[in-house]
């Protein structure tokens, strides 16, 4: 399961609509709701790129092949857009995952590929 929101989908699109149409400033916004100023930038980029299914729930952590993987770090080191810009274009949601691909790409580490499925551990007695 996903991780649960402190904001709802509605209070974020709110929030994103008020910068945008420029009644607000990040920096008010931000102190209204009481979170840093890059949440609400973050926000912001990712309610640009996607609209109002920006903060659609997600049922599970995403799950990623190595080839997509790939893709993502080939972009970036392309010069595609930084981090941040990256993670936005391919919706993952932190641009901290983008990093640590870049990381063991460089490193000559095997992406490999992750599926969101856990089997339990059987002990043999």
């Amino acid at each position: 399961m996903g991780r649960k929101s402190k904001f709802s989908k509605e209070q974020k699109i709110e929030i994103c609509r008020r910068y945008l149409d420029g009644s607000e400033s990040v920096s008010r916004l931000a102190e209204e709701i009481n979170v840093n100023k890059s949440t609400v930038k973050r926000w912001i980029r990712i309610f640009k790129a996607y609209g109002d299914s920006a903060f659609d729930e997600k049922p599970a952590n995403g799950s990623y092949t190595k080839e997509f993987k790939r893709k993502v770090v080939e972009a970036y080191l392309a010069g595609e857009g930084s981090l941040r810009d990256i993670a936005v274009k391919y919706n993952i949601p932190s641009e901290r995952t983008v990093l640590v691909w870049v990381k063991l790409y460089n490193d000559h580490i095997e992406l490999k590929d992750y599926l969101n499925t856990h089997k339990p551990q059987v002990s043999e007695n």
